[in-house]
């Protein structure tokens, strides 16, 4: 019994030593207010957000962006800074910050560039206790990455370009785009293959070519494309590369002597191929040519000398010189007087189609002349009679056909149109020219199908067919 009461006061000593202990930690921690929040508790982070709130933005160059740094506070210091840790405060300019009604800071891109890629931030400084009248500050973050793309372009490349023959080139595509896109190359349309290729190589800046030829003249086509996870696109440009060389001739058939009469015309031709193109020089017997009785027609690659033949000092030697800064070439045609051709003594119409002409074309063999100089062919001019009466009657509008001897003797004007007037007028040819032009004929194709003789057994065999 005297033990179990010495225990039983041991234990009520030991709870009353607890209650004390517990009663002073109760006073400690709530401060005779009876919450239990400890003083050095920090109140809730004033909240900070983006919009759009999505850690990363991308955009194309020169397209236009807005993003919103929103707090709940409206007075509180709130300030962007850009990728190069730069604040931003201008309120106008390409890049600018917008102070809204509603506390928000707004960060506006007018026209992205390259340059603003990276990550911005929005910062705000708050108080550690919720006091204002309390120093102690600490900071809040919320960023952003740009990601700007730029849209495949190709800058200040040329759309002609030039190379000396037996040179390496380099055909410049000067391409642009963020990310960068992946380049190939084309030739007249076939893909060019630069893997391990001893005469293409592709660059940075272009298609490098070893030892140019005239061969390697034509279009290149610059392709750029690319893939990545949000977007896909392509572009291309198409280059003319012209190797430069020095002139050659373009035909080597042209006569060295022509013939002429007073009172007639003649053309002269001189066609030479040459990069730069070449300049085109006529002399007549050693001086340049003077007068109102020729015309030169120069392209880019030949010149025709057009002589009105007035009187007998215009025949002679007649010089075309053709140079570009890598070489220079000369011919001489030799224009000596000739016989004028006998006009037509026939012309009238000898078969009509729904789309065309046959004409019956004669001439007599001219007399005390060569060989050489008879007439060897017909020229035929013709208008519709809508045509002839637009142009006033100006046969210079007329169209025109040649025939030869040698490539028989039917004299077809094909490609008319059905049921419509044609005026035509011929004239006989030689080496001398033409005749003067015959009378004007008025002829009219069919209006629809015409019997041909030549297809009658065809014709048989068809109604054969139909009959059984």
């Amino acid at each position: 019994m005297d033990t179990l009461i010495a225990l039983s006061s041991l234990l009520l000593l030991l709870l009353s030593q607890n209650a004390a202990i517990l009663g002073q930690m109760d006073r400690t921690s709530i401060g005779g207010s009876g919450i239990g929040i400890p003083p050095s508790a920090t109140p809730p982070t004033p909240p900070l957000s983006l919009l759009p709130s999505t850690p990363s933005q991308t955009h194309f160059v020169n397209e236009s962006f807005i993003i919103y740094c929103q707090t709940v506070q409206k007075d509180i210091d709130t300030k962007w800074r850009d990728p190069r840790g730069q604040t931003r405060e201008n309120t106008k300019g390409r890049v600018h910050i917008e102070k809204k009604t509603s506390g928000h800071l707004a960060l506006v891109f007018e026209h992205i560039a390259l340059e603003d890629r990276g990550n911005w931030t929005c910062e705000v400084n708050g108080n550690r206790n919720g006091n204002r009248n309390v120093n102690v500050e600490r900071e809040y973050l919320a960023s952003f990455e740009l990601l700007v793309n730029q849209k495949i372009s190709f800058g200040k490349t040329e759309l002609v370009q030039s190379v000396r023959e037996g040179r390496d080139a380099l055909v410049n595509c000067f391409v642009e785009g963020m990310p960068a896109p992946e380049v190939s190359w084309h030739y007249n349309g076939e893909y060019i293959n630069t893997v391990n290729s001893s005469k293409h190589n592709r660059l940075s800046n272009g298609l490098y070519i070893r030892n140019v030829s005239q061969a390697d003249a034509g279009e290149y086509t610059c392709r750029a494309m690319r893939i990545t996870p949000t977007f896909s696109d392509s572009d291309q440009i198409t280059i003319l590369l012209r190797i430069q060389h020095k002139p050659h001739w373009s035909f080597n058939e042209t006569l060295p002597v022509q013939y002429a009469y007073v009172g007639g015309a003649v053309n002269l031709s001189c066609d030479s191929m040459g990069e730069p193109p070449p300049s085109f020089t006529w002399l007549h017997n050693g001086k340049g040519i003077v007068g109102f009785n020729h015309r030169i027609f120069v392209a880019d690659y030949g010149a025709t000398l057009q002589l009105q033949m007035k009187n007998v000092s215009q025949f002679g030697d007649y010089k075309c010189k053709v140079a570009n800064p890598l070489g220079m070439l000369e011919r001489v045609i030799k224009l000596r007087p000739g016989p004028k051709p006998l006009g037509p003594t026939r012309f009238q119409l000898k078969r009509l189609y729904t789309n065309g002409f046959e004409l019956d074309l004669q001439t007599p063999p001219m007399t005390n002349v060569s060989d050489e100089m008879q007439i060897y062919g017909y020229r035929v001019a013709y208008l519709s009679e809508s045509e002839f009466k637009f142009s006033a009657g100006n046969w210079s509008y007329a169209k025109q056909r040649d025939f030869s001897f040698h490539g028989g003797y039917k004299y077809i004007i094909p490609h008319l149109e059905k049921n419509t007037t044609y005026l035509m007028r011929a004239a006989s040819r030689n080496l001398a020219g033409l005749s003067d032009w015959s009378a004007v004929k008025v002829f009219t194709t069919a209006s629809g199908c015409r019997w041909n003789p030549s297809l009658y057994p065809i014709y048989v065999l068809i109604l054969a067919f139909i009959w059984t």
